[in-house]
């Protein structure tokens, strides 16, 4: 209980930083997705029920101060989570590049399956889908990427520090 307490501490802070102090217009467009690379650190490190709870709850928020289309982020991030447990056990992500890379392919699919959701709601929008992928999603998913291994390190020290018994980021099918 005390793991998903802090776990929730940790996701209101992020999104307090992300929706204030990464709101500023000069790194607007390049800003990382702090409860992005919290979903994927819960889908390495949490239980399903848990973890994919929390997943929820991050996307809830996501979507209710956004300002996009409502549930969209609700959609994407459990299923970011849920793909992050169907590949827990296969990875080994010790390295900078090696997290760099998953969460860079990570974000970029949620990029992907959201700029395709987004086209098949609202049709007749004047976004350009090459443009928008070239100018947001790209930049965004390089400055989560570079952000995930300093947030990965960080998030893994304190979860040790909660746990007893330290597992692996890889390994998360215990309790939470």
């Amino acid at each position: 209980m005390k793991r998903i307490a802090t776990l929730l501490f940790i996701g209101m802070l992020f999104w307090v930083i992300q929706t204030t102090w990464l709101s500023v217009p000069i790194i607007q467009k390049v800003r990382p997705d702090l409860l992005l690379l919290l979903t994927l650190f819960l889908g390495l490190s949490s239980s399903p029920i848990a973890g994919g709870m929390l997943a929820f709850f991050f996307g809830y928020l996501t979507d209710l101060f956004s300002g996009n289309g409502f549930g969209l982020f609700v959609f994407s991030r459990p299923l970011l989570f849920f793909g992050t447990q169907l590949f827990q056990n296969r990875l080994y992500l010790e390295s900078v590049f090696s997290r760099s890379l998953f969460v860079f392919l990570f974000a970029l699919a949620e990029g992907v399956f959201l700029l395709l959701l987004f086209h098949l709601f609202y049709p007749n929008s004047l976004l350009s889908p090459g443009l928008l992928f070239s100018t947001a999603f790209i930049p965004q998913c390089l400055a989560t990427a570079l952000f995930s291994s300093p947030l990965f390190t960080f998030l893994k020290k304190g979860m040790i520090r909660l746990d007893p018994q330290p597992r692996p980021l890889s390994e998360g099918r215990g309790k939470s």
